[in-house]
Order: structure tokens, then C-alpha cells, then sequence
């Protein structure tokens, strides 16, 4: 226990050094990378890195709300900016898919080359088991996501006039415009038509420097409206938090200062106002006679001269003040006697 106390000590006086905050956010920084380019898909990641880059710069020293949002802002570009190069070299490097139908009648569906800039003659191919040159296969293909809107349906062609071992092969050559592509495959073969499971991805018609512009753009609207979005809600509701927690303090103190209500009676005053101590302890006493206020050393009413009975006097376990035994209320804070 002794030797975390001592580390927990020589980390609090690491914290108060100038380069403390620095080393934070350098460590923000890294960890905030590391989580968008391996673990982005993951469900928790968004949470985790809007915590994380909150939280770490905090714990090393940078309380200051908007010194945190600016660094968000910066932050958040640069996720953005990780963001699209991981997905770039992911593409970049994805080998292309074979797509089949479920009866596996459809098999090897393919595109080639995978990606290519949008002047380059794709050839889409797929087998057809056990077909022949009369039969017909379609080739559906459709964008999505990044470039221009774009899609066909189209009949493929036989890529010889006799069937290759297995069955039929059957291509369509096509000039994409510029985009991101998916396609699957569909035929009437028997009595019974066959598709595809699944869709393929590609092929991806344009140059490096235009996917690039478009995963980025890509990145940056969803780092910014997941991870940014979370991460200002947190500098917020901390805000708020302190906030709320400040103002209370400060009406505890005041309260504690002023004294109750009831015992200051001075609510309405100004802060800065000291309480009249003399004021509310004066004894005052009450003739019976006229009801003018007489000192309490008086023998008689200087108003009616009504002279004043000797009696025995005793003191107010509420406030303090000096009463008469025939009083039936203390006169200075109203509360009530006993028989």
C-alpha cells in the first residue's frame, strides 16, 4: 500500500509539471489513432475514443473546457484524416471478391482488374455449371457510397461459342464512370432462375488522388457526427456539472456567513452587508398599562407611571434573552413558556 501511495504521490507532482499536459495530449493523441485505425468498426469504439480523448488530456492537467474543445477540433481533423487513409489502404490492397449462387450453379463470379481509373475496360465474368452458349446470365452492377450515382442491368455474353470444363463461361466488358461498385450475377438456367448470394465489391473506376478526396470527405462526416458529437456533449455536461457544483458551494458559504433566516433576519440585504448584532439582542420590555416600551431597569412606565411589580427573572433557553416569570413568550425570538 505504501508503494502505490508513494507512486500515486510522485504522479501527482509529475501532474503540476509545465509538460505534464503535453505528454497528455500526445497520449490522446496515440491512443485516439490506434483505436479509429484498428478497432473503428468495432460497436464501442465511437464511445471509447469520445471518453478517452475527454478524459486523458483531463486527468494529465487541462481542465480549461475550451482549451479541451480545441483540442477536439484538432483532434477530429486529424481522425479524419487517419480514417480515410485506413480505409484507403484497405481497398487499396483488398484482393477482389468471387461471388456464387446458393445452388453453386453461378460460381467464380468476378470483376477484373479490381481498381482501375475510369478510362480502363472492365471485364465482369462468371460460370456458368453445366450452361451452354444459348443460355442467358445477366450482370447487375450498381454504385454506392463515393462518386457518380450509376447503374446497369445488362445480358452477359459467352466468352467462347463451347462450353469449358464444368460449364459455360460468360463475360461483359464495360467502361464505368468515375465510382465505387458492387455487382452479383443472375440467370434462367433449367427451370429456375440463380443468383447470386451475395454482392461483390468492385470495381473502384478512379484514381488514387479521387478516392482519397471521397473517403476523406467520407471520414470527416463520420468522425464528426459520432465521435466529435460525443466528445462536446461530455465537455458540456462536465461543464454544466462543475458548474452547478460551484454555485452550490458558494450558497452553502454565503448561508453559513449570514446565518439562517431566523437567526441573522437579514434576508434581502446586500451580500456585503454585516448583520446588526445589537439590533436583535436589545431587551425590550412592555407596559400592560399603555403598551409603551420601557427600559428593562425601569420602576415605572415613563408614559402612564404605572409603577413596576419586583419579579424574578429568568433567561430563554431558545435565544437567550433575560424574561419575566409571568411572561408567557419570550419577547425577543416568540418562543413559548411552560406553566
Amino acid at each position: 500500500m505504501s508503494s502505490l501511495g508513494g507512486i500515486g504521490k510522485k504522479f501527482e507532482e509529475f501532474r503540476g509539471k509545465k509538460y505534464a499536459i503535453p505528454i497528455g495530449l500526445v497520449i490522446a493523441v496515440a491512443v485516439s489513432t490506434l483505436i479509429v485505425a484498428f478497432l473503428m468498426d468495432s460497436c464501442l469504439s465511437v464511445i471509447l475514443i469520445a471518453v478517452l480523448a475527454y478524459a486523458i488530456p483531463y486527468y494529465f492537467g487541462l481542465k480549461n473546457r475550451k482549451k479541451l474543445a480545441l483540442f477536439g477540433v484538432a483532434l477530429f481533423v486529424l481522425l479524419g484524416f487517419v480514417l480515410a487513409a485506413t480505409y484507403f489502404n484497405a481497398y487499396a490492397s483488398y484482393p477482389g471478391d468471387q461471388i456464387n449462387s446458393e445452388d453453386n450453379v453461378l460460381v467464380n463470379g468476378t470483376v477484373a482488374p479490381y481498381k482501375a481509373d475510369a478510362s480502363t475496360t472492365f471485364t465482369f465474368s462468371v460460370l456458368l455449371v453445366e450452361g451452354n452458349a444459348s443460355d442467358q446470365v445477366w450482370a447487375n452492377v450498381t454504385s454506392f457510397g463515393l462518386g457518380e450515382s450509376y447503374s446497369f442491368n445488362q445480358t452477359m455474353m459467352p466468352y467462347e461459342s463451347t462450353p469449358v470444363p464444368g460449364g459455360q463461361m460468360f463475360v461483359l466488358n464495360k467502361t464505368m464512370p468515375t465510382g465505387v461498385y458492387q455487382y452479383h450475377f443472375a440467370s434462367f438456367h433449367g427451370t429456375s432462375w440463380h443468383r447470386s448470394n451475395t454482392w461483390g465489391l468492385g470495381p473502384l473506376s478512379l484514381s488514387d488522388e479521387t478516392f482519397f478526396g471521397e473517403l476523406l470527405y467520407q471520414g470527416m462526416i463520420r468522425v464528426w457526427l459520432q465521435i466529435a458529437t460525443l466528445f462536446f456533449m461530455i465537455v458540456l455536461l462536465t461543464w454544466w456539472m462543475e458548474s452547478s457544483k460551484k454555485r452550490t458551494e458558494d450558497l452553502r458559504k454565503r448561508a453559513e456567513e449570514g446565518g439562517s433566516k431566523k437567526d441573522a433576519g437579514i434576508w434581502g440585504k446586500r451580500k456585503d452587508e454585516k448583520p446588526d448584532v445589537k439590533k436583535r439582542t436589545v431587551e425590550k420590555l412592555v407596559c400592560s398599562e399603555c403598551g409603551a416600551e420601557v427600559p428593562t431597569d425601569a420602576k415605572k412606565c415613563p408614559r402612564c407611571g404605572e409603577p413596576f411589580e419586583e419579579e424574578g427573572e429568568l433567561v430563554c433557553t431558545s435565544c437567550g434573552a433575560k424574561v419575566k416569570e409571568s411572561d408567557k413568550k419570550c419577547w425577543n425570538c416568540g418562543k413559548e413558556f411552560e406553566n
